[in-house]
């Protein structure tokens, strides 16, 4: 608790009352804290964070393993002192996954003095959060590809510290045109935000090397059967296909109806394609030529092994009981380089002033973060560039290297 200083700082009129500033002034060059100023508390008090997910909800089992890293991470911090003395604490609110729920949370967070935030997760989301937080210069966060996020002129004080899907669409067309070579490229896009977004920026990726899809298929998420959508792909003679779909059952059904044409042509696509229980679902055969987006830093080649550093880091997200069963995804969050890197910041500038704080980050150059280096500037605001980006076989997930979360590199 912080002492009485006396006069209040405030007059009932709304005035500054000069002797209350004196008697604050006197306070601070003490150490004490002033509540609701946005100046740094004393030493060894909590550093509280903003923890935006879903705790309740249909969602919230699959968004849980999402921020293991950052539960690491906030360990790892306090085990090593906090950041400048003050360990970190999370504010945990559930979102239920709502996009409602997200500006009502953020008003929670302004009256309570907390301008620092960890999430939400999926775009929708981030955005409708994004509203709220940007208002009220609040530094963010969140697990969401949309590429508007990175725009530091639009938001900026969101940071992005994961590829988004400009950045993965770029990444998947360079793998099947300047890499394998192929010319006929087939889209199969799920009806969703997501789908909507990423397509148009594969047709343009495309259009630079003077080509367009020989034909997209767009499927409702909820469709019961995909085997006409691939048949359509296949008669439209598609040698390689993009395939933007972000959940497992719907990846089944494709490679499935796939495995009953003994048609295998090579894909590339979402991240969901790493979860380990495809491989449950669909024979091994029809996954050969499927790849998907990854991180560098998290993959191996025959000459090359993830560092050390990351190989610690899976073993903590091994460990981690939110983590069970979707490792690579917990691995993949950006909570876990966002507090490390908040930690540098802060103590750069030994402050916890928002804009003093968001001037560094808008500074900073090659940060290695544990999923690539990362860089900023006040208008570019993804700090992951595309070089950090490759692609990675799916049916590596069964490698002993793995360790769930590792996946070997496309050959090639």
């Amino acid at each position: 608790m912080t002492k009485d200083i006396g006069a209040p700082l405030v007059r009932p009129d709304g005035d500054i009352s000069r002797r209350g500033l004196l008697k604050a002034a006197a306070a601070l060059g003490g150490g004490l804290a002033l509540p609701g100023l946005g100046w740094a508390q004393g030493a060894g008090e909590p550093f509280k964070i903003g923890w935006v997910r879903p705790t309740t909800g249909r969602l919230a089992s699959s968004f849980a393993p999402l921020y293991a890293g950052g539960v690491i991470a906030i360990d790892e911090i306090n085990a090593a002192g906090g950041i400048m003395g003050r360990p970190i604490v999370r504010d945990e609110q559930d979102d239920e996954a709502s996009p409602a729920k997200e500006p009502g949370i953020i008003l929670k967070y302004q009256g309570a003095g907390i301008h620092f935030v960890c999430g939400p997760t999926g775009s929708s989301q981030a955005l409708a959060s994004l509203s709220a937080t940007t208002a009220r210069k609040m530094i963010q966060t969140t697990y969401g590809l949309a590429a508007d996020m990175g725009n530091g002129r639009k938001y900026p004080y969101h940071y992005q510290l994961i590829f988004n899907s400009d950045q993965q669409a770029v990444a998947c067309v360079s793998y099947l045109t300047d890499v394998l070579k192929l010319k006929k490229i087939g889209i199969l896009q799920e009806s969703t935000a997501y789908g909507e977004q990423i397509t148009p920026v594969s047709k343009a990726e495309l259009k630079k090397r003077g080509l367009d899809p020989v034909d997209v298929q767009v499927f409702p998420i909820t469709a019961p059967d995909l085997s006409g959508y691939v048949q359509a792909l296949r008669k439209a003679g598609a040698e390689g296909i993009l395939m933007w779909m972000s959940t497992v059952p719907n990846a089944a059904m494709i490679f499935n109806a796939m495995n009953a044409m003994k048609w295998f042509p090579p894909i590339t696509g979402h991240t969901s394609l790493f979860l380990e229980s495809l491989l449950d679902l669909v024979p091994r055969e029809a996954l050969t030529n499927v790849y998907g987006t990854w991180y560098k830093s998290l993959t191996w080649t025959a000459t090359e092994s993830p560092a050390p550093r990351q190989v610690e880091y899976a073993k903590k997200i091994l460990a981690a009981p939110d983590a069970k069963g979707s490792e690579i995804n917990a691995a993949g969050s950006p909570y876990y380089d966002f507090l490390h890197l908040l930690k540098m910041a802060i103590e750069q500038e030994k402050s916890f002033d928002v804009e003093r704080v968001k001037a560094v980050l808008d500074s900073t150059k090659g940060y290695k973060g544990m999923l690539g280096t990362l860089s900023f500037t006040p208008e570019q605001h993804c700090g992951i560039d595309v070089a950090d980006l490759v692609m990675a076989t799916v049916t590596s997930a069964r490698e002993p290297k793995a360790m769930g979360i590792f996946r070997e590199r496309a050959p090639g």
